[in-house]
């Protein structure tokens, strides 16, 4: 596989910094309620920057998940669902 198609997928838009620091957090691991507290924001202001963050990275998935895939360094192929999950059975072979 040519290395190009192994990298972590680009963003669409950089993030800004709050997105940053709330994707960074989410990543690590920290809950929404934890990510709330440690920068004195509101839910809805966690929520905003997630989602914003998430339209940001290519893909199909929802928010968290692909939130969590990007940083994990998942590929656009692997974020739009190509290439990474094992085709249907083949009929014929059974």
């Amino acid at each position: 596989m040519p290395k190009e198609l192994r990298c972590r997928a680009p963003l669409l838009k950089p993030f800004t910094t709050m997105e940053s620091i709330v994707t960074a957090l989410l990543i690590r691991g920290d809950s929404r309620g934890t990510i709330q507290k440690k920068l004195d924001i509101t839910a809805w202001g966690v929520n905003h920057h997630l989602s914003n963050a998430a339209a940001k990275i290519p893909g199909d998935l929802r928010c968290r998940m692909k939130i969590h895939f990007w940083g994990r360094g998942a590929t656009v192929d692997q974020l739009t669902g190509e290439g990474w999950m094992p085709g249907p059975p083949d009929r014929e072979a059974v």
